[in-house]
């Protein structure tokens, strides 16, 4: 897996970009409407942009993607041995590289994953990913870091009265809990939300950040690019 990761939901307009390791979906069971909310709901305020687009997704059935790890949210927990045969059947079609357990959308109820689940998708997967609320605490980051996840997503998105909130605002707490992992875990983690820079890259490096996930940031792609290759020379 490259370091730097590009996360939905602007990630699924993306290309395969060279250095760099797609994140698409999120894909629920079934087909999610709401092109329009992208459009209508997505805005810049002080603190980072905000959205209310809740998972639109055409439904895990639909699944083309080449050459990506899928993310797929459970709204029920009796959900996750069809998205398992779904995803086994495609998985040699389009390459999957890996997975993503996302029980952090902030604008749709998404179920918490157990570790039954998390052992019977490492059955195909050698990259088993849980993307974490903003917000969790770290009873639940303790939580998650029992089970055999492999790599903790932290993380893109906060939930707020107005919608998902990104940006800036969410790297102090998100600093704080990188570092909590990585002095009491052996567990990989993606930092995401806020990195518009390289000096928002060099924040969670410093905090101990394995990957870099790229996500609102994609609504600009020549401001993209030029970070992913600013980041990719370090490397």
């Amino acid at each position: 897996m490259n370091k730097i990761i590009l996360s939905p939901p602007f990630s699924n307009l993306y290309p395969n970009i060279k250095g760099t390791t797609k994140i698409v979906g999120t894909y629920t069971l079934k087909r999610r409407r709401g092109m329009y909310r992208i459009i209508t709901t997505l805005r810049k305020t002080k603190k980072g942009w905000v959205n209310n687009v809740g998972l639109r997704n055409p439904g895990i059935k639909k699944y083309n993607k080449k050459n990506a790890i899928v993310s797929i949210a459970l709204q029920d927990l009796s959900q996750w041995k069809l998205f398992y045969e779904v995803i086994k059947y495609k998985k040699e079609k389009y390459n999957i590289k890996g997975i993503e357990f996302n029980i952090s959308c902030p604008n749709h109820a998404v179920e918490i994953i157990n570790n039954n689940i998390i052992k019977e998708f490492k059955k195909l997967f050698d990259i088993t990913i849980v993307k974490m609320p903003h917000n969790s605490s770290y009873e639940f980051i303790d939580k998650m870091c029992s089970t055999d996840i492999d790599i903790l997503h932290i993380s893109n998105t906060k939930r707020t009265k107005k919608g998902g909130l990104s940006g800036r605002s969410l790297i102090y707490k998100n600093i704080k809990k990188i570092k909590y992992i990585k002095k009491n875990y052996d567990k990989k983690v993606i930092a995401g939300g806020g990195i518009y820079s390289i000096e928002d890259f060099l924040k969670y490096k410093e905090a101990g950040a394995d990957y870099f996930s790229l996500s609102t940031i994609l609504i600009n792609p020549f401001k993209a690019y030029k970070l992913i290759k600013q980041i990719s020379n370090l490397y």
